[in-house]
């Protein structure tokens, strides 16, 4: 047998030198199912309900109800970017300078919650706590984090001020739950 030198090693099986191809590769971990033209690993099949779990074994359900009104105000702060779709055009200028004086005529403004880079990055986090939760309680918990006292949710619901409580202490123990991975005996 030949010993191959290195240029003969560089070269390929027709003697022709080895073309590295240009642009994108697919690489050994990208074999899968394929989508456009890369190939990507297929997703591991997901249970019913996935438990999402925080930083520590167990959270305080203080400390979760806190990230979770913080998450909603921060998701309430963040801009919109699909909004500038919403434009109405029919409106003059003069006209909506009239109404802001007319309705908006004091100068006093509620403090505006600023979300530090923390929540912005904890905000998805808590919210997926939540994806499960009825539409009446997470109404409830929505209004809550506005500030909203429990008679005024209470009369805007039509319940009584202890049925929002209640409500609203359900919807908290749900995502307590969720945040710490408890599943409950009576799930079935």
């Amino acid at each position: 047998m030949k010993a191959r030198t290195a240029a003969a090693k560089r070269k390929g099986k027709r003697g022709r030198p080895k073309v590295e191809p240009i642009g994108p590769v697919a690489l050994p971990e990208d074999r899968g199912y394929i989508t456009n033209r890369s190939r990507l690993r297929s997703p591991p099949r997901s249970r019913s309900q996935p438990v999402a779990r925080t930083e520590t074994s167990y959270a305080p359900m203080y400390a979760i109800e806190a990230r979770l009104l913080t998450a909603m105000k921060t998701i309430r702060a963040l801009p919109d970017k699909e909004k500038r779709f919403h434009v109405v055009k029919s409106a003059s200028l003069p006209y909506l300078q009239e109404y802001m004086d007319a309705y908006a005529s004091s100068d006093a403004r509620a403090p505006v919650f600023v979300p530090t880079p923390q929540d912005v990055s904890d905000c998805l986090t808590a919210l997926s706590w939540v994806r499960h939760v009825d539409r009446k309680l997470w109404k409830i918990m929505w209004l809550r984090s506005f500030g909203f006292s429990f008679g005024l949710i209470a009369r805007y619901i039509g319940r009584s001020d202890e049925t929002a409580r209640r409500w609203y202490r359900e919807g908290i123990t749900d995502a307590w739950t969720a945040a710490n991975g408890v599943r409950s005996n009576c799930a079935g």
